[in-house]
């Protein structure tokens, strides 16, 4: 095995997962010289850090203005579970899972992607990107099926101190037949063409009729005032969400990796909003209740859709929401914590 395997395979257990705890470079070395069986000089060590850190496969990423390095949380291979956002229609189709989407455009989908769950956030909702949802082994027919995002929104009195919902507006709800909270079915764009913003909207459409709300969210502005008034028609005959964030591929690009997105700061995101320009072409309509019978097709189709839902169970049965760990999607597993702070 290379040193550049071995890099690989020992640096995510060395690696902490936030630019703000990143840890310098002499330290790195001899944390890593631990684990390694060879001895290698610092300098080539060092060299190695250099280089896997401008490699977007690579887990080693470097603090962008300091020093330091931390884990890459979106290497490319994960990335590309966004490059459906990149591609328009059926017709290139290719384009939607052959991976020949360039990288600088699946890098801006996915920072797309960690503005749109930090904005959810800040408005005190609870985003779940399905990011495992569209792999290669993905089918076309699975843009109709699922939405990028689901968001999560507690209608029962939440102590965001403490986390705990108001267990008599529980109680109250559930006399009612109402439920403690709202789920809203997200479709994520970069851009929208001429050619294919109908099927976009049409996929939105598809793949929400389950939840409580239905929003297209597109990256860039929208500025073709035909594709405007179509698509505000539409949202208004069918009650989808259609809002633009306004931002162009250079302010993307200029904005720091995913990983990096997903740690910023209160004083980062406050930043963050200022790049924003919201264009809202139309309000999304609220269905009464969930459709039951999709939803549980969806949860026998599709797993991280199906640990959401239990994330939802377990914190109605304990009165408080529950920290969803999105590493251990796959085992179903939820540990106990207040919701981010």
């Amino acid at each position: 095995m290379s040193l550049r395997e071995h890099l690989r395979k020992i640096l995510p257990e060395i690696l902490p997962p936030a630019p703000k705890s990143a840890i310098k470079g002499t330290e790195l070395i001899e944390l890593v010289k631990l684990k390694l069986d060879e001895k290698y000089s610092d300098a080539t060590l060092r060299y190695h850090f250099s280089i896997m850190s401008c490699d977007p496969s690579s887990p080693i990423a470097k603090v962008e203005h300091g020093q330091g390095y931390y884990l890459r949380t979106n290497t490319l291979n994960s990335m590309k579970s966004a490059r459906h956002m990149i591609a328009n229609s059926q017709g290139n189709f290719g384009d939607v899972f052959g991976y020949t989407a360039s990288n600088e455009a699946i890098l801006r989908a996915n920072k797309f992607r960690a503005i749109v769950a930090q904005c959810l956030k800040a408005e005190g909702k609870f985003p779940f990107n399905l990011e495992n949802t569209f792999g290669e082994e993905s089918e076309y027919e699975d843009l109709w099926r699922f939405p990028d995002l689901i968001s999560v929104s507690w209608k029962a009195g939440l102590n965001n101190k403490r986390s705990e919902l108001d267990e008599d507006m529980l109680h109250l709800q559930k006399s009612f037949g109402s439920q403690p909270f709202t789920l809203r079915s997200i479709k994520m764009k970069l851009e929208i063409r001429e050619e294919s913003y109908r099927e976009d909207f049409f996929q939105c459409l598809s793949n929400s009729r389950w939840a409580h709300y239905g929003e297209l969210v597109i990256a860039s502005p929208v500025q073709n005032v035909n594709s405007i008034n179509d698509l505000r028609e539409l949202g208004q005959e069918f009650g989808i969400g259609i809002t633009s964030y306004g931002m162009s591929k250079e302010t993307l690009d200029d904005l720091p990796e995913p990983g990096a997105i997903q740690h910023f700061s209160e004083r980062e995101i406050e930043g963050l909003f200022g790049l924003i320009s919201y264009q809202k072409i139309s309000e999304s309509r609220p269905r009464p209740e969930l459709a039951w019978e999709q939803v549980s097709q969806l949860r026998n189709s599709n797993q991280e859709i199906e640990s959401m839902f239990k994330w939802l169970s377990e914190s109605l049965d304990q009165g408080k929401v529950l920290n969803f760990d999105p590493k251990v999607r796959e085992n179903n597993a939820i540990t106990e914590t207040v919701m981010d702070s």
